[in-house]
């Protein structure tokens, strides 16, 4: 089985982050690098545009009834990597804009990103919808070949709780930002802001704890151990 959500948790730890970091920096007026803040979210939306579209279509992870993580991982992915690449070439544009008045280009900013709000609103209404349904059926347990996560295997609900939580945390952070936008009521962008800061960290830690799990996983696999730690 080919899998890399390894890359695409620590890639979608980092735009969150980042992009809770340029918010933050646009609520408090402060001014914009935009030409850097351009690079990194074109860095990091091809990435997840990129996986997660290849995800989405042809469905790498199979067998075992692991298939849900095609739609709970790739989709989202490939959606929020798909944003990134907007914002990138927005603020590559508009370079201009983000050298001159700080007040004008925070002003501009804001109305330029409500309708992509709309697609960020319904973008997260969906992973609240998936976040649910880790609870629901109870999806994310790793195999007993995967070191630590697989010694709770048997415990499904506990791996369930977590990849909800997470999905969920950002799914909030979605909504708030598009209710932000589209109601005038600014303030609900600070909230924005640490949800996605939260959900970046987890993300960003999830993934890189991915690398020694997984690849103790096929170790396992390929020599007939059962490394636990």
């Amino acid at each position: 089985m080919i899998v890399y959500n390894e890359l695409v948790a620590i890639t979608a730890g980092a735009g969150l982050l980042g992009f809770a970091k340029f918010l933050r920096d646009l609520i408090r007026k402060e001014r914009i690098e935009s030409e850097g803040w351009a690079a990194f979210f074109g860095v990091t939306g091809l990435l997840l545009f990129v996986l997660g579209l290849h995800t989405t279509v042809t469905w790498p992870f199979g067998g075992d009834g692991f298939e849900y993580a095609n739609v709970a991982f790739g989709q989202p992915a490939a959606g929020f990597g798909a944003l990134l690449l907007l914002a990138a070439i927005y603020l590559w544009r508009h370079r201009a804009l983000y050298a001159g008045e700080v007040e004008a280009a925070r002003t501009k900013t804001l109305e330029a990103l409500k309708p992509a709000g709309i697609f960020v609103g319904v973008l997260g209404l969906g992973m609240a919808v998936i976040a649910i349904s880790f609870v629901r059926y109870q999806l994310g347990a790793a195999p007993p070949e995967e070191p630590i996560s697989g010694r709770f295997g048997h415990l499904p609900i506990l791996e369930a709780l977590f990849l909800g939580g997470l999905w969920g945390v950002v799914a909030v952070g979605a909504l708030l930002f598009a209710i932000a936008l589209w109601t005038g009521r600014t303030q609900l962008l600070r909230w924005a802001v640490w949800a996605w800061v939260i959900g970046g960290i987890v993300f960003a830690l999830f993934g890189a704890l991915n690398f020694y799990t997984h690849l103790g996983m096929y170790y396992n696999i390929a020599h007939g151990t059962m490394i636990t730690w």
